[in-house]
């Protein structure tokens, strides 16, 4: 058959068969006394493959090495699927980079071009990568011990995985916030006391906070009965001793000076660790959960809980 009827019967233009001829995918025969080509009924059955491969997007060269045997079928459709995935997951990326520069109304193109290759790095980071790049930034925002001592509370939760969109959306504005977030002010009294503290008491306070997140994983009730047992003590030390009473009201004070400055910048870091993170979100449900129990049996125990006693004192002075 001549190139109309095989262009007919596979619906490649007379241009495409003879470009696929060109780069040896086909071989019609030559008719000697017009030099017109004839194409076999192989031919039509190449040209109609090679015709659905490359609506496909599969390369020239992969349908020849099909053709010629140097690859099975099988092995040009994954190697396909492979690529298309790859650039599926680029150009998700990218889809996400460019919504948060427009949620974010980003309009100076002065600033951009460094904000969208930090997005770009850090969504390409592994685990251990992200989890470098999170301790990083908290280290600057929260400076010296004190800074060690903030990391070490979220150590156990830092190495994320980022296996769907979601997770991608939260982890650029984790990077975006953590980006933006200024240094604290190192002057606080309780921060400036954690910043002078030796390394041994700095390795205790780290110890501590693994031990607390550990257990309150996977001990549940034993926590809460530890806690329980504290409370009782801590507030019937604060009943019967003057000393120990001033002495805990300063503490609370201390701590709320620290939380004005902390918490600010916690507050929406946890909320984000909570979505990149099971084991944190657990480990928070369970914290607050204990929390709640410890106050309703000590308050079945004593009539009041260690917080209403607290506000009590407030209340006196």
């Amino acid at each position: 058959m001549n190139i109309k009827i095989a262009s007919e019967k596979t619906g490649l233009t007379k241009k495409a068969i003879k470009y696929y001829e060109s780069e040896g995918l086909i071989s019609p025969l030559k008719r000697c006394e017009n030099n017109y080509r004839e194409y076999s009924d192989d031919d039509i059955v190449k040209l109609n493959l090679i015709g659905a491969l490359r609506a496909l997007d599969i390369p020239i060269l992969d349908i020849k090495d099909v053709i010629a045997g140097k690859k099975s079928f099988q092995e040009i459709l994954m190697e396909s699927l492979t690529k298309i995935n790859e650039n599926i997951n680029h150009l998700e990326k990218s889809k996400l980079i460019i919504t948060s520069l427009i949620e974010n109304n980003l309009g100076n193109y002065k600033a951009s071009g460094e904000q969208i290759r930090k997005l770009r790095e850090t969504l390409e980071l592994s685990r251990d990568g992200k989890k470098e790049f999170i301790s990083e930034n908290l280290l600057r925002i929260f400076p010296g011990n004190f800074g060690q001592f903030i990391v070490a509370m979220y150590e156990p939760f830092l190495r994320i995985t980022i296996d769907n969109d979601e997770k991608k959306k939260i982890w650029l504005r984790l990077v975006e916030f953590l980006d933006s977030a200024d240094e604290i002010d190192e002057d606080t009294l309780i921060i400036e006391k954690i910043n002078k503290s030796g390394t041994d008491e700095l390795d205790g306070l780290k110890k501590m906070m693994n031990d607390q997140i550990k257990n309150s994983l996977n001990c549940y009730d034993n926590v809460k009965d530890s806690m329980i047992n504290d409370q009782i003590q801590l507030i019937k030390s604060l009943k019967e001793n003057e000393e120990a009473k001033d002495k805990f009201t300063k503490g609370i004070e201390l701590a709320k000076q620290l939380n004005k400055i902390v918490y600010p910048i916690q507050k929406d870091f946890e909320e984000y660790l909570c979505i990149l993170n099971e084991d944190y979100k657990k480990y928070k449900e369970n914290t607050t959960k204990i929390l709640s129990d410890v106050n309703k049996v000590v308050k079945d125990k004593l009539g009041y809980t260690s917080n209403e006693l607290i506000q009590a004192f407030n209340q006196e002075n």
